[in-house]
């Protein structure tokens, strides 16, 4: 389900009167991007324009500049005389995205929390011990917030560029695990990494908060591959089955 209060998908707003021009047209943006992250616009759906007035309340500006920062960032795609295709979700999709964070987020070793940052981690902490085993969609909504927030505090500590694209592979898992969450089925992710790594945190232990990230990446491939083990879908472009198919065709015919 949508969150606008996610701490980790967006700043929060300012209460201070009227949004300027700029904020609103941000605002747009920061929608459009939302409803992808939360799967409201499927993996592989196209939009255009107009969808986007009438689903989220928007002008043709407004629209159009929200689907266009959609495309300059890498999450759509144009569609001559259509509109904008959704980035579908693929195996080779979720292979870069967790190779990358694999690579990136070592990085969050070297956090450095002030005093105020190690007092909100420490709060969550005791927060969320008696969320992390129940089963109640407001519990499980809490309980993924919080988790959320203590990863929001890491990033405000990083390196900004670090942090800026950290926080898009982050997008991307986000976007991937409500895809393919089931929650009819109670097939839902649940991280279990989060006391060890604000432990680490607290601790300044950096390669304890190395191999908690480094779990935490690998739980969620189990959970994708368990997930895409268990789904109907049809294998599509992009899959890699494809092009395999066809080099062998070229091959055979070649001999």
């Amino acid at each position: 389900m949508y969150d606008p209060s996610s701490p980790l998908l967006r700043p929060a707003a300012s209460a201070d009167g009227p949004p300027a021009a700029q904020a609103k047209a941000r605002f747009a943006e920061d929608r459009l991007l939302d409803a992808v992250i939360w799967c409201e616009i499927a993996p592989g759906d196209v939009v255009t324009e107009a969808d986007a007035m009438d689903r989220f309340g928007l002008t043709r500006a407004a629209a159009r500049a929200g689907l266009t920062r959609l495309g300059y960032d890498g999450w759509a795609m144009p569609q001559p005389r259509t509109g904008w295709l959704v980035l579908p979700v693929t195996g080779a999709l979720i292979g870069h995205v967790l190779d990358a964070r694999r690579t990136s987020e070592p990085a969050l070793a070297n956090v450095k929390l002030d005093t105020g940052s190690r007092a909100e981690i420490a709060q969550i902490d005791s927060l969320l011990h008696p969320l992390k085993d129940r089963a109640e969609a407001g519990a499980v909504s809490s309980l993924r917030h919080y988790i959320d927030r203590v990863d929001g505090v890491l990033l405000s500590a990083m390196n900004p560029f670090t942090a800026r694209h950290l926080r898009k592979l982050w997008h991307h898992t986000a976007r991937m695990t409500h895809f393919l969450e089931d929650p009819a089925r109670g097939r839902l992710f649940r991280r279990s990494d989060t006391s060890d790594l604000i432990k680490a945190v607290l601790a300044e232990d950096g390669p304890a908060i190395c191999v908690a990230r480094l779990e935490l990446i690998d739980a969620q491939q189990a959970f994708f591959l368990q997930q895409l083990l268990k789904s109907d879908a049809p294998l599509t472009p992009g899959s890699g089955i494809i092009g395999q198919t066809n080099q062998a065709a070229i091959h055979r015919r070649e001999t």
